[in-house]
């Protein structure tokens, strides 16, 4: 099978002529092949949301006005300060749990890669599910 997208979320497939609708249970449907190079052509189309969300921003902050969107209140953070004096006063009133270590990343950045051999014994090492490798 090949398919020309048409529309989002419709494609055309080449083959029959037929407009078909894409949906979780369509997709399921595809032989192997297919589903491969449905999704390798859809890579194309993946970077498009983000692209356009981008231009709508620059847009509304240029002063355009749109009928479906408009910018939100903007989102708050909270953050602990990392000062060592107050650590210490919380771990004395509330104990360790209070406190947690930096990142092994952030930990290396302070001390040097040799620091990740001192705490070996304290990492851990976990897998993750392992990423598709296009081969193009």
């Amino acid at each position: 099978m090949a398919f020309e997208i048409r529309n989002i979320g419709e494609a055309l497939d080449l083959d029959t002529g037929q407009v078909v609708v894409l949906t979780p249970d369509y997709i399921k449907q595809l032989d192997d092949e297919t589903l491969a190079q449905f999704l390798y052509e859809s890579k194309r189309f993946a970077k498009l949301p983000k692209a356009g969300e981008e231009e709508l921003k620059n847009r509304l902050e240029s002063g355009k006005r749109f009928s479906m969107v408009d910018f939100g209140e903007p989102a708050k953070t909270k953050t602990i300060a990392d000062n060592n004096a107050r650590k210490r006063e919380l771990v004395i009133k509330h104990g360790w749990d209070c406190v947690s270590f930096k990142s092994l990343n952030e930990l290396k950045k302070i001390y040097g890669e040799k620091f990740e051999d001192e705490i070996s014994d304290l990492i851990v090492i976990g897998e993750k599910n392992p990423a598709l490798k296009w081969k193009v």
